[in-house]
């Protein structure tokens, strides 16, 4: 019966439809198109038939030049390997991060054609770097892109990012039909005809999969269940395929020779693995075992840019399956062989070369050089590659060579790491305090502090500042790990401690890395002591790494020209020298940023903003992966800016992003602006949600604008209606006098005159001396707010209201009529006296559209025009007054007087 199985190269085409599709779009320069299908799916062999119908085209002068990128999990953790993998050797420099790539792959079109196909297959195990020179490249003329993946809710933070800010034609790679399941079938069978019966069971069998139809054909031939009668061929044994691909795959390869085993559990481990190191690992990957895998295309050859043969799996689930079924055993006796394959000089290889080369060592627990790992934790560290940072600072940390300053350095730069990374499984191991050095395990007692973070007398330089790095970076484990701020705080005092006199080494960098660490845990009046220190930071270039800090508390404070005048004189620095100041340029833009919009300086944020738009526009810069950062500033100025739809789009991204990889502890500002905008647009059950889980989410971080985050959620239960407003508008008045910060003190009262209550005239005078102190115009602003809800004061909208919310101070509408986010938007720029023109421009929508939801208003609300929409919010009471009081009567206004929508007894 073997000979009914054909081994047949080329599959005919199954999906016209699809591949015309793809084809169409791709004759367009500067095209992207995605394919989505499960795995098995046959999205390579339609990528692949798309390609090839392509390259005679007449459409193109010459052949495009295509590069494919084949991904797989084995270098998945590899910065740019797959880019490497695709081009000459000497396009990219060893250490180079995502900007660099993409500028060398530019430089290197002069070599290829004119127009360029990149191939992406398998994207969902891309490696992170090369996809974001990828999402780049889209939309240039000379480049098509064409990627495969398996879920379009489960992309790649960069393809996710391309499919929303490109046109991009997305194909969706559905099951085989069965008619096109029974000519697959026929075609891998040499054209035999099928017995009805057969085609619909092989059909039902594989779900209409290419890849499991021809596997399950396969299987059925070796044992001898497909028989032939003439020229029909049938079904004719019993035997039961597992119901899904993965368990079908699992249970072949446990049939399979052990020879056949291992060859493609050895091509699966290493895979790329070139075709001379196989030759070295006959014992595991025999020539007549490899041969027949090749037959059965269970693995295919490929070449490397300079020729080299290269073997892999001819499909990532193939792969997937055999890495899946080796055992613990099996794994470490095979990679143990490919280690053997290794060259000598690792550390001269290229980049991709060494790293595979120390993963695979560190897996079966032999030990790299030292240069190699030092040259791999460079590698690692340049293209912020934390995972690998992680692995190789700690196996080099556990070496005993080197000097201990060199070790207590690298077990600091893992801490770092593991910070940066914001993974979960990192950042739960319980030992990441520990270090080689055994005075680490017997605390200081007066501190319970690890000695060996603490300088002594018989120290050099060099190792006290060693010391102090790795002090710092364990608080900061214990601070955005643990949120456990009194035991950061005591490894911090104990720093100081140690080095607290100026000519003491360390003595600077303990003072700067303290006020970082407490004002980021919410110590204020801490940092301010540290501040009037002898040899704090006061001046430029030292005054930088501080500068974020100090901007955020001082902007809460209400000290706008201090944090205006300390942003002028440290981000150009900081920015000059980013090698030296990595992180300090973006925490003191958002800083600055922060504190524009807190003190109301609307306008000056949106400067802001346009400018950090303009620092990422670089094409690598948009896509990359997902910190969150840029789209919670977002939907900070658009919130602030009463655009609450696109705010509560932005939040939502900012908390999905912050979800699932939040190195400090930022998410609760996310899930505080995503619960406000969410109570503007109506979403009550949702911003709920968001309140619910703001409240069990640890501050970390945070706690530097704790008092922001209070105001929205404050905000948040204006919108909402809460009965507990008023008191939690007074917990936070408390609150914020208590750390005097003036400018939340001030925002705090202005929210709770507010209430029904209105302000007493101890709370008028508090809000004019908090202004006094301020001395800004939107102060006084606030404190004539507060003064105009005085018991017998006015109740309506005054100018005062308006202009504080032109100025990032909205007060809450309540209608009794349901509207949708948008009209609750629109209407909220009406009554401000925005033109028509100005709301289409901001809500990115037409003249037209804007007038029409003006309408739709109108007829919900019984008015006219906007006179009336005014009128109408002029004499609503929802703010002042819950719906269970006589609005009318709380502002001396007969109820039949009111609108129809603004009556008790109307029931709309």
């Amino acid at each position: 019966m073997s000979s009914i199985l054909s081994a047949a190269h080329i599959l005919p085409t199954l999906r016209a439809t699809e591949l015309q599709e793809t084809q169409h779009a791709l004759r367009s320069p500067g095209s992207v198109v995605l394919l989505v299908g499960e795995p098995g799916s046959g999205r390579h062999v339609l990528a692949r038939q798309a390609i090839a119908g392509l390259l005679g085209s007449p459409e193109f002068e010459a052949e495009p030049t295509v590069l494919t990128l084949n991904a797989t999990d084995t270098v998945s953790s590899l910065p740019l390997s797959l880019l490497r993998s695709a081009l000459p050797p000497d396009t990219l420099p060893d250490v180079c991060d995502a900007e660099t790539a993409y500028g060398a792959v530019l430089a290197a079109q002069p070599r290829w054609s004119e127009d360029i196909i990149v191939l992406v297959d398998d994207a969902d195990s891309a490696d992170e770097a090369t996809l974001q020179v990828v999402a780049a490249l889209g939309g240039h003329d000379r480049y098509r892109i064409l990627i495969t993946a398996r879920d379009l809710r489960q992309l790649p933070a960069a393809v996710g990012h391309l499919l929303r800010a490109r046109d991009v034609t997305v194909v969706e790679v559905s099951p085989l039909s069965p008619e096109q399941s029974a000519t697959l079938a026929r075609h891998i069978l040499d054209g035999a005809h099928l017995e009805a019966e057969t085609a619909s069971r092989l059909h039902r069998t594989s779900g209409g999969s290419p890849l499991f139809l021809v596997e399950l054909i396969r299987s059925l031939t070796r044992s001898h269940s497909l028989s032939k009668y003439g020229d029909l061929v049938c079904w004719t044994a019993d035997d039961a395929a597992p119901p899904s691909l993965p368990e079908f795959l699992l249970r072949e390869l446990s049939r399979a020779r052990p020879a056949t085993r291992s060859a493609l559990l050895t091509v699966a481990l290493a895979e790329p693995v070139s075709l001379a190191a196989l030759t070295q690992l006959g014992d595991i990957a025999s020539p007549d075992a490899l041969d027949t895998l090749f037959n059965l295309h269970i693995i295919r050859e490929d070449a490397a840019p300079d020729g080299t043969p290269l073997v892999r799996t001819s499909n990532q689930l193939i792969g997937e399956t055999a890495r899946q079924a080796v055992t613990a055993g099996q794994r470490l006796q095979l990679l143990a062989r490919i280690a053997e394959t290794l060259p000598a000089g690792l550390e001269h290889e290229p980049a991709e070369t060494l790293l595979r080369g120390i993963i695979v060592l560190l897996e079966v627990g032999a030990q790299p050089s030292p240069s190699a790992l030092r040259r791999g934790l460079e590698l690692a560290r340049a293209t912020n590659n934390h995972r690998l940072v992680v692995r190789i600072a700690r196996a080099l940390a556990a070496g005993t060579y080197g000097s201990e300053a060199d070790r207590l350095r690298i077990t600091a730069i893992m801490l770092t790491a593991v910070r940066h990374s914001g993974s979960e499984a990192l950042l739960a191991e319980p030992d990441l305090l520990i270090t080689p050095d055994p005075r680490d395990r017997v605390p200081v007692a007066a501190t319970g502090v690890s000695a060996a973070i603490l300088p002594t007398p018989d120290d050099d330089a060099e190792t006290a500042l060693a010391r102090i790095e790795l002090g710092l970076a364990r608080a900061d484990i214990l601070l955005y790990r643990d949120d456990d701020v009194p035991a950061a705080r005591a490894v911090l005092a104990a720093l100081q401690e140690r080095s607290a006199h100026p000519s003491d080494p360390g003595h600077a960098a303990v003072i700067s890395g303290a006020i970082i660490r407490l004002g980021y845990a919410g110590d204020f009046r801490a940092v301010s002591a540290l501040t009037a220190l002898p040899g704090a930071p006061q001046r430029v270039p030292e005054l930088i790494p501080v500068a974020g800090v100090r901007i955020l508390i001082e902007g809460q404070q209400g000290r706008l020209r201090s944090t205006r005048s300390l942003a002028r004189r440290s981000l150009p620095v900081a920015l000059r020298q980013a090698a030296r100041y990595p992180s300090a340029g973006g925490e003191i833009f958002g800083a600055l940023f922060m504190t524009e919009i807190l003190n109301g300086q609307v306008r000056s944020a949106a400067r802001l903003h346009r400018a950090l738009l303009r620092a990422v526009e670089h094409p690598t810069a948009a896509y990359r992966d997902g910190t969150g950062y840029i789209a919670f500033a977002t939907g900070t100025l658009a919130a602030a800016e009463g655009r609450w739809v696109a705010a509560a789009a932005e939040f939502a991204a900012a908390v999905d992003a912050l979800s699932r990889a939040d190195g400090a502890g930022f998410l609760p500002l996310a899930l505080a602006g995503r619960a406000l905008t969410l109570a503007a647009t109506g979403m009550h059950e949702r911003a709920d949600a968001a309140l619910a889980r703001l409240e069990s989410t640890l501050p970390r971080a945070s706690r530097i604008l704790e008092g922001s985050i209070r105001l929205n959620v404050l905000s948040a239960g204006q919108w909402l209606g809460t009965p507990s407003f008023r008191q939690e508008a007074s917990d936070l008045v408390d609150w914020a006098r208590e750390r005097e910060l003036a400018l939340i003190e001030l925002r705090a009262l202005q929210v709770w005159s507010t209430s029904i209550q209105g302000a007493h005239n101890d709370h008028v005078s508090r809000a004019h001396e908090l202004s006094a102190t301020i001395g800004s115009e939107f102060a006084e602003l606030l404190a004539a707010a507060v003064a105009e809800r005085r018991p017998g004061g006015p109740t309506r909208d005054s100018p005062v209201v308006r202009e504080l919310a032109r100025r990032g101070v909205h007060s809450p509408f309540s209608w009794r009529a349901p509207l949708t986010p948008r009209e609750r938007e629109i209407a909220a720029f009406a009554v401000l006296g925005y033109p028509t023109k100005h709301i289409a421009g901001a809500l990115a929508i037409s003249t037209r559209t804007v007038e029409a939801h003006l309408a739709k208003l109108y007829a919900k609300l019984g008015v006219n025009d906007r006179e009336g929409l005014a009128v109408h919010l002029d004499l609503r009471a929802a703010l002042w007054a819950p719906d269970s009081v006589d609005r009318g009567a709380v502002m001396g206004i007969p109820e039949t007087a009111l609108p129809p929508s603004e009556r008790h007894d109307d029931k709309t």
